[in-house]
């Protein structure tokens, strides 16, 4: 069988090739072919009828003929169908809901533990010394939401269609658990909710891939495990490769002369050492084809000085950072459903776009006096020497009013100085969170390289001039 040569199969019969199957096309992208060319076959009037639309009649421009035989659709889908006489897939993933250990995943701040079928929760510990440990946690959902389910509703379908989720460029068919009551959402006022999606994974145990907050105290879970992948349609999705069967009529080669020449030449690229396209001296190449311009049609750009580009380009330099610390030009960073925003000398923020608005917890704003303030509490905040300084600390205080601590957030901003010589314009923002509703934006840019050395000894830039 020689695989993806329906390219060549469609080139070749281009110009002749006569489909009476009305259902079948081709060309279509999600659809995969390979041609097998097969010897010759004589097939009695009542075989041809029983192909029906699936017998495809073909001439070369060489006047070679070929009856080919598409795939039998029907055929393929009752093999489907035939997959489903085991266990169910509730019956399939039961043992991961009566294990007794439960799954965990540790980030940066917090920890989240998912009880399979009891329980999700996130929760962090604190510790100082000689004190008790504090641990700050709430529930994202408790219960398995299928365990309300009547038997006949668990049972799948013959034709249901599963719903898949694409996880590293591989549609993964789920079985999903609904987790909800969970601890109240100071921002919506209702419980959190969270909905576990498992996914086959020949080595997965019950782990937690991935973890995402995809509504505001909505969570998204996506979980491996090897019992799913016993039922056949919760394997990861693959195109099947669908045969067609061309048989070389009586007179004709087995496969058409120009799919053979074809297939000659370009084993010949391949295996051959020298240029084949360049073979002539590199001074007598010459292009078949040149197009001139007139004059005013291509116009001459007048060429500026190196020296003069250079200021150019400090001028542009010190335009945007102007813009960017004066406030008027805001920096938004972060790829999740939480984004964050920093208005130099304003505010930091974090925000999401929900049903047509802005939703905004404001993590701090801008009090001089508070940031000095803070620098005296916190001395290590303050610049280093010039000779080595990288970033200053800029402290964004009284934001919005954290529904675990019962204070109002913080943020430090950092600028850091990084050498970028491909993108030296672009600026780059991380936030973490070490410790509850506190947290630390960081903006990283070439553009802050200079600037920073001037900063006085509180981190301060209200006396540069740029």
């Amino acid at each position: 069988m020689e695989h993806c040569k329906l390219f060549f199969f469609a080139q070749v019969f281009l110009d002749f090739f006569v489909v009476v199957a009305a259902n079948f096309d081709p060309f279509t992208d999600s659809n995969l072919f390979s041609i097998k060319w097969q010897g010759h076959i004589e097939l009695t009037k009542e075989e041809v009828a029983s192909l029906g639309d699936r017998h495809v009649m073909v001439t070369t421009s060489e006047k070679e003929f070929y009856r080919c035989i598409l795939p039998d659709e029907k055929k393929q889908s009752n093999d489907e169908a035939n997959n489903d006489t085991g266990p169910t897939v509730d019956e399939l993933i039961r043992p991961l809901f009566k294990q007794a250990h439960c799954s965990y995943r540790i980030e940066s701040y917090w920890t989240y533990e998912l009880c399979h079928g009891k329980h999700l929760k996130q929760y962090h510990e604190t510790k100082e010394q000689g004190m008790q440990p504090k641990v700050q946690e709430y529930y994202l959902g408790f219960g398995n939401h299928r365990d309300n389910l009547k038997d006949e509703d668990k049972v799948l379908p013959a034709q249901a269609s599963i719903p898949v989720r694409e996880v590293d460029g591989v549609e993964l068919p789920f079985y999903e658990v609904i987790m909800g009551d969970g601890t109240k959402c100071d921002l919506t006022g209702a419980p959190r909710k969270a909905h576990v999606l498992y996914v086959c994974q020949p080595e997965g145990r019950g782990e937690v891939y991935e973890f995402k907050e995809s509504s505001t105290c909505e969570y998204e879970v996506i979980v491996l495990t090897s019992l799913l992948c016993k039922h056949p349609k919760y394997r990861p999705k693959t195109h099947p490769v669908n045969e067609i069967r061309c048989h070389a009529m009586f007179g004709s080669p087995l496969k058409p002369s120009e799919l053979t020449q074809i297939e000659h030449e370009s084993s010949y690229l391949q295996t051959s050492e020298q240029d084949y396209f360049n073979q002539e001296p590199v001074e007598q190449r010459k292009p078949k084809f040149i197009h001139k311009k007139k004059q005013s049609e291509n116009p001459v750009e007048p060429k500026v000085p190196q020296d003069q580009q250079s200021q150019l380009g400090a001028l542009t330099d010190k335009q945007t950072l102007r813009d960017i610390l004066s406030g008027s030009q805001c920096l938004r960073g972060g790829a999740g459903w939480w984004k964050h925003e920093v208005c130099f000398g304003k505010f930091a923020k974090q925000f999401h776009l929900e049903v047509g608005r802005e939703a905004n917890i404001f993590l701090g704003h801008w009090n001089k006096e508070k940031h000095l303030a803070w620098l005296e509490q916190n001395p290590l905040k303050r610049p280093k020497p010039v000779e080595h300084r990288k970033l200053i600390s800029l402290f964004y205080s009284d934001g919005d009013v954290c529904d675990l601590t019962k204070k109002p957030r913080n943020c430090e901003v950092r600028l850091k100085c990084i050498q970028n010589i491909k993108n030296p314009h672009a600026v780059i923002l991380s936030l973490a969170e070490p410790e509850a509703c506190q947290y630390v934006l960081t903006v990283e840019s070439a553009l802050f390289c200079s600037i920073l050395k001037e900063a006085d000894d509180n981190g301060l830039l209200d006396h540069v001039e740029l």
